[in-house]
């Protein structure tokens, strides 16, 4: 502990341009995020209006309706994407164990003499 306080210490322009770049990473970061954010509350808004103008009255069961929609279609979008993932990882274990079994076999086939010499 001692050791990172007197390098803090001696070298504090390396320290500031540290920070400075971790501060610049994070700023790009969170840009993207809320970027993202403001979309989808834009998005959410535009549903909203639409619903809002088509019949005032019905408004809120069809915001509830869409919502429980898009619940029920992320679910199964994340169903999908872990059974995709599952079956990649599936298929990963295959094949190393296919390089495997065709390394052995070569090595087998290599340790062998050739007939007649």
């Amino acid at each position: 502990m001692d050791s990172i306080v007197d390098f803090i210490t001696s070298h504090q322009v390396t320290v500031m341009a540290a920070a400075f770049v971790v501060l610049l990473v994070c700023y790009f970061l969170f840009k993207q995020l809320i970027k993202l954010a403001l979309l989808m509350i834009l998005i959410a808004m535009a549903v909203g209006g639409y619903y809002y103008f088509k019949d005032p009255k019905k408004t809120p069961g069809d915001i509830r309706q869409t919502l429980q929609e898009t619940r029920d279609k992320s679910s199964q979008l994340l169903e999908k994407g872990q059974q995709a993932y599952q079956k990649g990882k599936y298929l990963i274990d295959k094949s190393k164990e296919f390089t495997d079994k065709a390394a052995d076999f070569i090595k087998k086939t290599e340790e062998k003499p050739e007939p007649g010499k």
